[in-house]
């Protein structure tokens, strides 16, 4: 199969810094060269329109927040295009099954576990974006390679183009992305990944308090974490 670069939905702002990036670093004539490899038989997951979903909810003047995941769930029809995001109607994964314990446990809130979409948390201005856009299904870290100097990239773009922006940071792989970042003008927020094979409990992590006590700060709306 031969991909090519999908931008029909993504926001105008996004769109040269997208389209440069996967120029740039050949994406998506290394996902066919490694697709090839394997005779083409192994699905790449998610489907080639919902690559860059994360990218179709808001200009880069509204973002927010950024939580970063490690790479696409590797189950056929829960990749979606945003990290920890699942579609409606799906059995949550153990590690979004945890961060809806925190929000309940942190939030005083209550959440629909039902409900894996983030969508909404998307459209307040979180970009829900893995460090790897896509995998072979059954494969994780499959396509890090491929995807590694573009995610560095696009996060010292963000980095250099924006002020006050929250990092959301869990686990050592989403840490990697802190040398791109510059601390003097943007926030970072470090955790444990939520796993349950995680070594420090995620019930506690208060990234959700201190997300909204920041954007508080700066007279911007707060996050409404809840899904019902």
């Amino acid at each position: 199969m031969n991909y090519s670069i999908n931008l029909d939905n993504v926001k105008e702002s996004w769109y040269n810094i997208i389209n440069s990036l996967c120029i740039k670093h050949d994406i998506f004539n290394k996902i066919t060269e490694l697709d090839s490899k394997y005779n083409n038989e192994i699905p790449i997951l998610p489907n080639n329109e919902l690559i860059f979903k994360a990218f179709n909810h808001f200009e880069l003047d509204d973002l927010n927040v950024i939580l970063i995941g490690q790479d696409p769930y590797i189950n056929k029809n829960q990749a979606m295009g945003l990290s920890f995001s699942i579609p409606t109607n799906t059995k949550l994964p153990p590690s979004l099954k945890n961060i809806y314990k925190c929000i309940e446990n942190t939030c005083q809130t209550k959440m629909n576990f039902n409900n894996g979409d983030l969508t909404h948390w998307a459209n307040q201005g979180i970009l829900l974006l893995n460090k790897t856009l896509t995998v072979f299904e059954k494969l994780s870290n499959s396509h890090k390679k491929i995807w590694k100097n573009f995610t560095n990239d696009l996060i010292k773009i963000i980095s250099d183009n924006t002020n006050g922006i929250i990092f959301i940071l869990w686990g050592n792989d989403a840490k990697s992305i802190i040398p791109f970042i510059d601390q003097n003008k943007h926030h970072i927020l470090q955790h444990t990944h939520p796993s349950p094979l995680s070594r420090k409990p995620f019930i506690n992590c208060d990234h959700f308090i201190k997300t909204n006590l920041i954007l508080k700060e700066k007279n911007k709306k707060i996050i409404n974490w809840s899904n019902i």
